[in-house]
């Protein structure tokens, strides 16, 4: 008879695992005065994308609880080629650009990263100096091995 009392306890312990193991992560709640840890992102920068060429994108805050990126075409920052946002979202920092969503995982000062809501990717953005930013991308690939590809944008 006790066997088969542990023999049930067991099984519903197994059970339940799963359950206990799946349940997701509470998520950190970010204010005003965290979005405002970003401001080391604000001014213009250029970057050198993966094929080579430059790109130019500026970093302002609209309001306390929205930071937008605009991309430009050249040097003169004066046509906008695209553009993405990070807001405070009931409590979550939100990054879109285009249909692509990300929520920030992680944020200290110079330092902020974004995990996937839906979208292939996630990034991060790490002050190197008061003139350099390291932009970091990670992915997983078909085959499903960890990628990622960083690049520095430079203060202009």
């Amino acid at each position: 008879m006790f066997f088969r009392r542990c023999l049930v306890a067991l099984f519903a312990l197994i059970a339940v695992l799963p359950a206990v193991a799946s349940e997701p992560e509470e998520l950190k709640m970010y204010t005003q005065a965290d979005l405002a840890k970003l401001e080391f992102l604000q001014g213009r920068w250029q970057g050198e994308a993966p094929d080579g060429s430059p790109f130019f994108e500026e970093y302002a805050f609209a309001n306390p609880g929205e930071l937008r990126s605009t991309r430009f075409t050249d040097a003169r920052f004066v046509e906008a080629a695209d553009g993405s946002t990070v807001r405070l979202e009931d409590g979550q920092l939100i990054s879109r650009w285009n249909e692509f969503s990300r929520r920030a995982s992680s944020l200290s000062e110079g330092e902020v990263c974004f995990e996937p809501v839906q979208a292939p990717s996630s990034f991060c953005w790490e002050r190197v100096s008061a003139d350099e930013v390291r932009v970091t991308q990670r992915w997983t690939d078909a085959e499903g091995a960890a990628q990622q590809y960083a690049l520095s944008l430079r203060r202009i």
